[in-house]
C-alpha cells in the first residue's frame, strides 16, 4: 500500500510539473529538494526562456523542463558521474591539453564532467540541435562549441528535433518527433585536418543511431584517436535498430580493442582503445 501510494504521489507531482508555468514548475521542483535533503534548485530565465539547474557549486543550462528536472534530480554532479561511467572513462587517464570531442554534446554534461575532476582538457563539442546548443554556449563558454553535426558527408540534411527524449537524429526516429529541421554536417576527417589537431585523446560518439555514418567519416583520421566511446543502443531509425555490433566489428578492423562495456536488452555502450597508442 505504501508503495502504491509513493507512485500516486510521484505522478501527481509529475503532472503538477508538466503543466505549472515555469516560474511554479520550479518552485514545486525545488519544494521536493528541499523534503528529499538535497541541495538542488531550479530557476527559470524569462530573458533566455531557459532553465538551470545549481548544485555542487556548480550550474547547468537546460531547455526541455520535464528532462532536465528528471536528469538533474540528484544533481549537475550525479548525473554527470553517471554519463561518464557508461563509458567506462575510469579507464583513461587525462592529461592537460588533452583534445576531447563530444559528439551529441546534449547540454554539456561531460563537459561538466571534466570540471568536477579537474580535467584541463580542449574541449570540441558537437550540437546539431539549435535549442540545445544555445544551453551548450552558455554550459561551456570558451570552449570549442559547433552547431552542426558530424556525418560521413559535407553538407546540408534533413534532422528530426525530439528534445524531450534527447532523441534528436539525422534519421527519423522510431518514438516521434516535434520538428523537422535543416541542418548543416562535415565530417570528422574534414574538421581535425581544417583545425590542425594532430592526437584525440577521447572522441565520444552519440549520435541516435546514425554512429555507422559518422565513424566512416572518420575513418582516415582514427590513427589520431586513442579512445573512442559509442553509444550503439538501439536507436537507429524507425526500426529502432542497434549499431553497437557494428562499431564493435569496425573499430576492430581499424585496430582497436573493446576495453570496456555496458551492453543490456535496451542499452550498448562501449570504449574502444587503439592498439597503436
Amino acid at each position: 500500500m505504501f508503495t502504491k501510494t509513493k507512485i500516486f504521489i510521484f505522478n501527481y507531482f509529475l503532472k503538477a510539473l508538466n503543466f505549472l508555468p515555469p516560474k511554479y514548475s520550479c518552485l514545486l521542483g525545488n519544494l521536493r529538494q528541499f523534503i528529499m535533503n538535497r541541495r538542488i534548485r531550479f530557476f527559470y530565465s524569462k530573458d533566455l526562456n531557459l532553465y538551470k539547474v545549481k548544485s555542487d557549486n556548480l550550474s547547468m543550462y537546460f531547455f526541455d523542463k520535464m528532462r532536465g528536472f528528471n536528469t538533474y534530480s540528484y544533481g549537475i554532479k550525479e548525473r554527470a558521474i553517471s554519463l561518464a561511467a557508461t563509458y567506462n572513462m575510469n579507464l583513461i587517464k587525462f592529461s592537460e591539453n588533452d583534445v576531447v570531442i563530444d559528439c551529441g554534446a546534449n547540454y554539456g554534461d561531460l563537459y561538466a564532467w571534466t570540471l568536477i575532476n579537474n580535467c584541463k582538457i580542449n574541449y570540441i563539442s558537437f550540437e546539431p540541435s539549435p535549442k540545445d546548443f544555445k544551453c551548450i554556449e552558455l554550459n561551456c563558454k570558451g570552449q570549442n562549441n559547433n552547431n552542426i553535426a558530424l556525418s560521413n558527408k559535407t553538407g546540408k540534411t534533413d534532422f528530426y528535433l525530439k528534445t524531450d527524449s534527447g532523441d534528436s537524429s539525422i534519421l527519423e526516429p522510431a518514438g516521434g518527433f516535434t520538428e523537422k529541421i535543416e541542418i548543416e554536417t562535415t565530417t570528422l576527417k574534414e574538421f581535425v585536418i581544417k583545425n590542425k589537431i594532430n592526437q584525440i585523446k577521447f572522441f565520444k560518439l552519440e549520435a541516435e543511431g546514425f554512429e555507422p555514418e559518422i565513424l566512416n567519416g572518420s575513418k582516415d583520421v582514427l590513427n589520431r584517436i586513442e579512445y573512442i566511446g559509442v553509444d550503439g543502443s538501439p536507436e537507429r531509425g524507425l526500426k529502432a535498430e542497434t549499431t553497437i555490433d557494428y562499431a564493435i566489428k569496425f573499430l576492430t578492423e581499424n585496430n582497436f580493442k573493446m576495453i570496456g562495456s555496458n551492453i543490456y536488452d535496451h542499452y550498448a555502450k562501449a570504449l574502444f582503445r587503439n592498439q597503436n597508442f
